[in-house]
Order: structure tokens, then sequence, then C-alpha cells
């Protein structure tokens, strides 16, 4: 099955994030990288609500979500540079 990769914050998780997540689970296993709170302060100025710990557990408990990774790298070239050369 083909891989689909996303990448965001998802700190506020809501339904328009579970529309999306089932949307790209139609296309292939759903890979999901989120930005670390360092990350999200830097990009976003702001904290995050719940944290980068939080954030994975509730992203890997949703069923279109096949793995969920911490990125600690802003930037979406080098999240999928690393993604992809594992």
């Amino acid at each position: 099955m083909p891989k689909v990769f996303v990448s965001g914050c998802f700190d506020v998780l809501h339904s328009g994030h579970i529309a999306f997540l089932e949307e790209a689970a139609s296309y292939g296993d759903v890979y999901v990288s989120i930005g670390s709170d360092a990350t999200v302060m830097a990009l976003k100025n702001r904290k995050t609500m719940y944290s980068e710990e939080e954030r994975r557990y509730m992203l890997e408990a949703i069923r279109f979500v096949k793995r969920c990774t911490l990125d600690r790298i802003p930037g979406k070239f080098w999240i999928l540079l690393r993604f992809w050369m594992r």
C-alpha cells in the first residue's frame, strides 16, 4: 500500500483533523509527523495546549494513522527527507 505523509501541529485536535486523516487514509497508509513543542513555539510564537507526548498519543489512537513521529526540525523539506531516507 502507498505511504501518505502528513505533518502538522495538531495541537487542538478537532473534527477537521479527523476528516483530513480519514481522507488521507483513502490514498494509503497514513504517517504523521508532529512538530515538537519547541518547533511550534519557534514557528507560531506560542506554547502548545497539549504536550508533544499527548499530541502523539492522541494521533496514534486514531485508526486512520499508521504511525506518528515527533519531529524536532522545523521545515517540511527536512521532515520529508528524514522520513523517506529511512
